[in-house]
């Protein structure tokens, strides 16, 4: 899959990164179907017409051996004990002391990777992309839903902030706590008004690598104007577009240079990409993002 970089197994050589599914959407509060969403990724990038170069002329077969390590196994009835295997399976990607891409599934499986770097004793830094903070004490009931997911892994022991790039949905409560929970946002209007997105992704970074601490990315899709993305658990309008999401990305992965970090693409619903313009969107952010993460 993707160029042949996308295996399941690597015989010949070892892998240098690696790749996690998460059938993930117990916690969704408004589209089911982003449990979907890992499985008809891979249908997609079995397709020939992918080239694995990217627009900065980075060639991804010559850098990538990328480990599928398939999807975790849900217990679809219950919350708590899904992000608790997804907790044992990043555990174990954590000790390759390797980057890897966890892909959902509801944004809730950003709690189960929080407990995971809290358990390895790493004191971890989250660079957090959404429409929405997520910061509710509890919604529906349930203080795991994928609304609280922000909350949640600022609670962790090793948790050394996090910067909330592209928010537009909101209340006051979840801005206060952000404000005094070591939590920097910046919202939709702010990025788009932005003069230089790429070097604000380098400012972002450049305190967190002269620091002993692992970076968390986690890629929420509803980021993204639903024009570029309408295939998301909560969409919400005036988002930002791919080609500025790119640019942001780009900043951050140039930012992080060669340090080990793990990132998550999330609230992908194939139920609701009629032709497949958010999968094709979600390719682009994947190659690019790859690219992007060669230090030359």
């Amino acid at each position: 899959m993707l160029c042949g970089i996308l295996k399941r197994e690597w015989t010949d050589i070892k892998p240098n990164y690696h790749f996690l599914g998460i059938p993930l959407d117990i916690s969704s509060s408004y589209r089911n179907g982003a449990r979907r969403g890992p499985d008809v990724l891979r249908q997609i990038l079995r397709s020939e017409n992918f080239e694995c170069v990217t627009e900065a002329g980075v060639s991804l077969k010559d850098v990538y051996r990328i480990k599928d390590w398939g999807n975790i196994g849900i217990i679809s009835t219950n919350l708590r004990k899904s992000l608790r295997l997804i907790t044992e399976g990043v555990l174990d990607l954590i000790q390759t002391n390797q980057s890897f891409l966890l892909f959902g599934g509801d944004h809730s499986l950003t709690i189960g990777s929080g407990q995971a770097f809290e358990e390895a004793d790493l004191p971890t830094y989250l660079i957090y992309f959404d429409a929405h903070l997520d910061l509710y004490e509890e919604m529906m009931e349930s203080d795991l839903s994928h609304a609280c997911t922000l909350r949640r892994f600022s609670e962790i022991s090793g948790f050394q902030g996090a910067t909330v790039l592209g928010y537009r949905f909101f209340t006051p409560e979840q801005l206060s706590y952000a404000q005094y929970n070591n939590i920097k946002v910046i919202s939709t209007n702010e990025l788009v008004q932005h003069s230089d997105l790429y070097h604000l992704g380098l400012e972002i970074t450049a305190p967190l690598v002269k620091e002993n601490n692992r970076v968390y990315i986690s890629v929420d899709l509803d980021v993204l104007d639903p024009s570029h993305a309408p295939a998301v658990g909560n969409p919400v309008a005036g988002g930002v577009s791919t080609r500025q999401l790119i640019w942001l990305l780009t900043g951050i992965f140039h930012g992080l240079k060669t340090q080990i970090h793990s990132w998550d693409i999330v609230e992908y619903n194939p139920l609701y990409d009629f032709a497949e313009i958010t999968a094709f969107t979600i390719v682009k952010l994947l190659l690019e993002s790859l690219g992007a993460q060669v230090y030359r």
